[in-house]
């Protein structure tokens, strides 16, 4: 939080079509602004359907300087056969990344 309690503008990103489990955007928006922080809710299109590509792509297309995502949603045995979204985005990005576990 003390991180974040610095940024001048922060986007929590949900999209289309994704059923994950876990916090929802606007939980995570809630709590951020009651900690006072300046935070605005996306939902954007999933063109692609692999999700490592398409939260790079809404990074450079909201230009973040920071990426803030959760790591290894997925058992190990499913990311070594299937790939996922945190093995895609350590390999590929551009933008600083914090990860969280």
């Amino acid at each position: 939080m003390p991180l974040l309690a610095q940024a001048q503008r922060i986007v929590a990103v949900d999209f289309e079509d994704w059923g994950l489990s876990g916090p929802s955007t606007q939980g995570l928006s809630r709590t951020l602004m009651r900690n006072g922080s300046p935070v605005e809710t996306r939902t954007v299109p999933n063109p692609h359907g692999h999700a490592g590509e398409a939260i790079l792509s809404a990074a450079v297309s909201l230009e973040c300087d920071l990426l803030v995502k959760g790591a290894y949603t997925q058992s190990r045995l499913l990311q070594l056969i299937f790939g996922g979204a945190t093995s895609h985005i350590l390999a590929n990005t551009t933008v600083p990344v914090l990860m969280g576990h």
